[in-house]
């Protein structure tokens, strides 16, 4: 893949330079201009390739070559939004050795080296012995809309990969739960923070009243704050991650309410009940021996005349979902769920073939003796009917998607390209 490298970086730079983050939607667009242009983008490219491509009205598209079964590489162009406290571009820069971008890992750069993996195969004057399908969608870090769609319009290859997740490769992903709840609230504190529910929030703000008792506690709560028109302000930071591992980040939406609980009842509940990432105020705390433990992160929350919280549960993948939400019910009983979505778990045995063909794939391209994982994320791989997760993150690389400053070492990205490259080949030449 060395010959490639000056192509791909430049190619890289510039389908990170599109807005990922989810607008208001408009016909033929239904995740904002941004999202679009992307997605034309990237499909325009795989047709330069020689690839066989369509938009499907904006919420996603593909791009095929070769014949015979259908063989699916599937990853998604939308992003999280950039979020504050970047030291570099998040729409794209190199510096030294380092490309930075939001989207660099999750998901536009992996879905583009495995594009480009695919170039390299048949530039040698191999031939396809499967119909290779790339499916790109628009809408996974909001909802997975995108997959719907194609599912109304196309069919899902039986089986495949998406390089959204770590290598060596993912026979294992934990079920996702996000739930909404809301309830009437007559207290005086406004507060707001979080953009996402699958990002740790690494900001919150709150406006309480302006009195002698909630000045001292301002003055010892640590956080910043400013009074004036009779409300005093507070604003807690925080450090964002992926809520598939919140412990990596700092939650400033948990920090608010350790502060609020002092002087209102539910902001004191909703503390208490997920102060910790491992679930063990809410009575979550369950685990497993094939997925590991279950994680909880407090994503949003707003109130006004309704007191409203989103969380994000990364479940273990032998816990039926029923478990939570009794046990959800039974804390909350006062709240009602206003939106709730859960995605089944995942797991494929590590003896099936297709794990083993991947895993010794990552391991003789980087003469490593690794064995198959399971993760707290989510990805496409969930959509197939016989899928796995496949990289791009490397074992002992610091995690940065989800975060400021995301990030991959240009060698890292190249030794995923070439990884993706044999990958194909023996899967689908």
């Amino acid at each position: 893949m060395k010959n490639y490298q000056s192509a791909l970086l430049k190619d890289l730079l510039e389908l990170l330079s599109f807005d990922g983050e989810e607008r208001e939607g408009k016909a033929g667009a239904p995740f904002g201009q941004g999202n679009l242009d992307c997605l034309n983008w990237y499909l325009a490219k795989a047709a330069s390739f020689g690839f066989d491509v369509k938009n499907l009205d904006g919420y996603c598209g593909y791009a095929d070559i070769g014949n015979g079964d259908t063989f699916g590489v599937l990853g998604h162009l939308d992003t999280v939004p950039a979020g504050d406290g970047w030291t570099r571009n998040p729409h794209g820069e190199i510096d030294g050795n380092v490309i930075y971008g939001r989207g660099v890992l999750d998901d536009r750069g992996p879905m583009l080296a495995c594009l480009y993996a695919v170039k390299a195969l048949l530039d040698e004057g191999l031939t396809p012995k499967k119909r290779i399908r790339f499916i790109v969608g628009c809408n996974e870090e909001t909802g997975w809309r995108c997959i719907k769609h194609y599912n109304s319009v196309e069919q899902m290859p039986d089986t495949g990969f998406s390089p959204d997740a770590d290598f060596p490769v993912i026979n294992g992903e934990k079920g996702i739960a996000t739930i909404t709840f809301e309830k009437k609230y007559d207290g005086n504190i406004e507060i707001k923070g979080g953009t996402r529910p699958n990002v740790v929030p690494d900001t919150c703000v709150a406006k309480i009243p302006d009195t002698p008792e909630n000045r001292l506690l301002a003055g010892q709560s640590g956080l910043d704050f400013s009074v004036g028109n009779g409300r005093i302000l507070l604003t807690s930071a925080g450090k964002s991650a992926h809520a598939a591992i919140p412990s990596l980040g700092e939650n400033a939406i948990v920090k608010m309410l350790a502060v609020l609980g002092e002087i209102d009842v539910d902001m004191k509940k909703i503390h208490d009940l997920f102060e910790y990432t491992d679930g063990r105020g809410a009575g979550l705390d369950l685990s497993d021996d094939l997925s590991g433990d279950l994680t909880v992160n407090l994503g949003v929350i707003s109130s006004s005349d309704t007191l409203r919280f989103t969380i994000n549960i990364r479940y273990p993948v032998t816990v039926p979902e029923t478990v939570l939400t009794d046990i959800l019910d039974k804390r909350l009983f006062e709240y009602v769920i206003a939106e709730s979505n859960f995605q089944e778990p995942l797991y494929v045995d590590k003896n099936d073939d297709l794990v083993k063909t991947l895993l010794k794939t990552y391991n003789d391209v980087t003469g490593e003796n690794l064995d198959a994982v399971t993760i707290g994320g989510g990805t496409y791989a969930r959509a197939l009917k016989h899928g796995v997760a496949f990289g791009p993150e490397f074992p002992g690389v610091e995690s940065t998607i989800h975060m400021p400053d995301e990030r991959t070492g240009v060698d890292d990205f190249m030794k995923m390209a070439t990884i993706y490259k044999e990958a194909l080949r023996r899967l689908c030449f």
